[in-house]
């Protein structure tokens, strides 16, 4: 058994403590840990999945040993699980949620980070949020480019994560098209109930409304399959989505609308024939030229106000 340093010999006898005491204890709780730690055995992961087929393969492999495609890292594949987007046929999930992240990205560059937390009304503005009046004065491209404007790094973190648990799910499912016109027809719907509800110049922006549009969806979906457990489980999602904006003081007008929008595709979907699947890829096609015109729209109000997203904000947001 070693010795204290002298100067903590005298220290624990100047506290009215035993130096042997306290030393005897001491070893033997390092004989403790050192058997608790030892009898520890620490097992490293062996197996990743492809997230084009779904085989499972070995951490070392980079090539699927199935399909012959190139494999992400041990990392990677967790990510992929994690967001759901461990399958090929989930490719619309990925290119919206990646889009997303990508515009709040390009945004924090432009804003030199100052839209991290709380951007400015200039900011959101320029990239894409709506209110009612602009919409009334001809900036139509605004209605589909508000889901991909988001207030801070809190509020796009907790819509990925809302989206991300349930829209791969679904593309696997109903297939690539008609998850484009699920995901436009609940903004639509979203947008359209803030109209309705809020005043014309209060501003709006994020993804939540395509967030309660799933939510409405797999409630009308699973009733319809007669999956009763999994349509009370988005009921309840719903309601508690609703008190926490409540809570939140988030635009619940755009959350029940994508909720309202969802309940008719989902009724719809869940026994589509196949002769029909031409109107799902027609509509779909349609959807996404709408979402590219948007884009462009987009980018050039970023161009334009390029210079102002730097300046700090002078007026309050209404």
């Amino acid at each position: 058994m070693s010795e204290f340093h002298p100067f903590l010999e005298k220290l624990l006898a100047h506290l009215g403590l035993s130096p042997a005491q306290v030393r005897w204890r001491w070893y033997r709780q390092k004989e403790a840990f050192r058997r608790w730690s030892g009898s520890l055995k620490v097992t490293k992961p062996r197996h990743k999945f492809c997230p084009r087929c779904g085989h499972l393969a070995r951490v070392g492999d980079r090539v699927c040993p199935q399909c012959q495609r190139p494999l992400p890292t041990f990392v990677g594949s967790k990510v992929y699980r994690y967001f759901q987007l461990n399958r090929l046929n989930q490719t619309v999930t990925f290119g919206f949620l990646g889009l997303i992240a990508a515009i709040f990205c390009i945004q924090l560059a432009l804003t030199h980070f100052q839209s991290l937390l709380a951007p400015t009304t200039t900011s959101l503005l320029a990239f894409g949020a709506f209110a009612t009046q602009l919409g009334m004065d001809g900036e139509y491209w605004r209605v589909l480019t508000m889901g991909l404007a988001h207030i801070g790094i809190i509020h796009i973190v907790f819509n990925l994560m809302a989206i991300s648990q349930v829209l791969g799910a679904f593309e696997g499912e109903i297939g690539p098209w008609p998850t484009v016109v699920l995901i436009t027809v609940t903004q639509l719907g979203a947008v359209a109930m803030h109209a309705l509800l809020m005043s014309p110049n209060v501003l709006t922006a994020g993804a939540s409304g395509i967030a309660f549009g799933l939510i409405g969806f797999g409630a009308a979906y699973f009733h319809r399959m007669r999956q009763y457990a999994q349509r009370r489980f988005f009921l309840r999602w719903f309601l508690y989505g609703l008190v926490f904006g409540l809570i939140v003081r988030a635009n619940n007008a755009a959350h029940l609308g994508g909720f309202l929008t969802g309940l008719p595709l989902g009724w719809l979907l869940a026994k589509s024939h196949p002769k029909r699947r031409w109107v799902w890829r027609t509509a779909g096609m349609l959807c996404l030229a709408a979402w590219i015109v948007s884009l462009g729209f987009l980018a050039r109000s970023v161009f334009e106000n390029r210079l102002a997203l730097t300046q700090p904000e002078q007026t309050e947001q209404s």
